[in-house]
């Protein structure tokens, strides 16, 4: 079993570092980002990953989807954001869900000092990070995608690694 989820494994930390650069470069996660994060959950689970325990996934998912569509609708998160969550929590399931959040929201928390310093702070000589740190200030977008990485590399070394490797 430990080599069948080897393959989803890595497709769901690849999943989160793209989403969490292109969030970074563009205040935007694709699609692509949430649809690989779930389809490669599905091909975990096809390959044993915690199979007794898929309905308390699925259901995490479906809850943290319905949040999230709430807090997209409230103006308060991205689009980008409101898909990628949902499909990461599938993943993590309700008994890792507490500490996930945790690290996604003091994650989130540094993000937005930082967007709020780089409202107020000079950010050096001309350049790509000067020219992001304008975009930030002037936007008021926090890239909340890569709260949602964090948390879930975060997860991914707590129970995939030791998985992995034993």
């Amino acid at each position: 079993m430990t080599t069948l989820i080897l393959v989803p494994s890595l497709a769901f930390v690849a999943a989160l570092l793209d989403g969490a650069i292109c969030d970074l470069r563009a205040f935007r996660i694709p699609n692509r980002v949430p649809l690989l994060l779930a389809a490669s959950y599905a091909l975990a689970l096809a390959a044993g990953f915690d199979a007794a325990s898929w309905p308390g996934h699925l259901g995490v998912g479906a809850a943290v989807f319905a949040v999230s569509v709430l807090l997209f609708s409230l103006g308060v998160w991205g689009g980008g954001d409101a898909k990628m969550l949902p499909a990461a929590v599938l993943w993590v399931g309700p008994g890792e869900l507490p500490r996930f959040l945790l690290v996604m929201a003091l994650v989130g928390g540094a993000l937005a000092l930082l967007a709020l310093a780089a409202r107020r702070v000079p950010l050096g000589p001309e350049g790509e990070l000067r020219d992001w740190g304008r975009r930030l200030a002037i936007s008021g977008q926090v890239p909340y995608g890569v709260a949602i990485a964090c948390a879930g590399l975060d997860w991914g070394l707590a129970n995939l690694l030791p998985r992995l490797m034993g």
